[in-house]
């Protein structure tokens, strides 16, 4: 009787010290000196190469990544990659940087901005996260850009209140001189323009000096600016767009410049292009084609009551002085 009491007394101990191994694993964890365990903390972004790394597992674009020489901010800088983005061209992309203090990555990004504004070909966006930045080629669409500079503020913040919207492309145009009534095409520089009337072109070819010259394409378009004061024109405004191609025949380097053309309507309107936002490269080195946009200014009234357009182009010049005669072409307002 005494042993059957002996080994009751060892089951229950035994029974006991189970139940508190079972509750003490129920536990959250202590440290060894009994104090409670801290959540291992997010490890964020401390290196470009982070970043980079984020970029790729948020599924962005990236190609070939490189350090960036010294005339680069290096005097400045904590770190700096270049980084080229395939799908914008060849050579081209951004780059990421790391600076030490707020003031040299202030001095950064003014470089950029400013440079930006001088002309749409040296535009670039630009985003800054702590003491990253993010520069991008202007080529690439808002709406890209808003996902690496989203993904910049995650690696380093651990979240982002950029918003990324869903764009439908079913009535986006790569250019306007592809671009049909209805489509809309963006400019980083410009704004957007949405295509509203496509209008008959002369079917000739005209010259000046060794440039033949031929207008390919005329249509309107309703223009929400970027930044109405920098391009000079109201918030919402009414274009003219002229889709331009030029032809050197000899081979010396003359100089075409379509982008300083006067309109003159025969409802007695004088517009001069607006030259900030018209893309035509004037130089042409021997016998090359070059094409582009001349754009003029409509305001509100656009091409109302007009039946007539006359355009009046600049002669041809060689070593900064004019040679052959300047060009003047009638064009009657008739929609296709």
């Amino acid at each position: 009787m005494k042993k059957k009491l002996i080994f009751s007394a060892a089951l229950v101990l035994s029974l006991g010290l189970s139940g508190c191994g079972e509750d003490k694993a129920k536990e959250e964890p202590q440290k060894e000196n009994g104090t409670k365990a801290e959540e291992p903390q997010k490890v964020l972004a401390k290196t470009v190469d982070d970043v980079l790394e984020h970029f790729k597992k948020d599924g962005l674009e990236l190609g070939e990544v490189s350090d960036l020489p010294k005339g680069e901010f290096g005097n400045i800088r904590k770190e700096g990659k270049r980084v080229l983005i395939p799908s914008l061209g060849d050579d081209s992309g951004g780059r990421l940087f790391l600076f030490d203090n707020e003031e040299n990555l202030k001095k950064a990004k003014s470089y950029y901005d400013e440079l930006g504004n001088s002309g749409p070909l040296f535009y670039s966006h630009t985003h800054q996260s702590g003491l990253f930045l993010l520069q991008m080629n202007g080529d690439m669409e808002d709406n890209e850009f808003a996902k690496y500079a989203a993904s910049l503020e995650t690696a380093e913040t651990g979240s982002t209140n950029i918003e990324i919207k869903e764009e439908s492309k079913a009535n986006k145009a790569d250019n306007l001189t592809e671009a049909n009534v209805g489509d809309v095409v963006k400019n980083d520089f410009a704004g957007t323009y949405t295509i509203t009337d496509l209008y008959e072109g002369p079917n000739e070819k005209y010259k000046s000096a060794d440039v033949e010259f031929s207008i390919d394409e005329m249509k309107t378009a309703k223009l929400v600016a970027q930044n109405p004061e920098l391009i000079e024109t109201a918030a919402e405004t009414n274009v003219l767009i002229l889709s331009i191609t030029g032809e050197n025949l000899s081979d010396d380097t003359v100089d075409f410049h379509p982008s300083t053309t006067k309109m003159i309507t025969d409802t007695k309107r004088q517009i001069d292009s607006n030259v900030m936002i018209s893309s035509f490269e004037s130089e042409f080195i021997g016998k090359v084609i070059q094409k582009g946009e001349v754009i003029f200014d409509l305001g509100e009234e656009g091409l109302e009551g007009v039946k007539e357009l006359k355009f009046v182009f600049d002669s041809t010049s060689k070593d900064n002085r004019f040679i052959g005669e300047k060009v003047t072409v009638v064009v009657p307002v008739n929609k296709k």
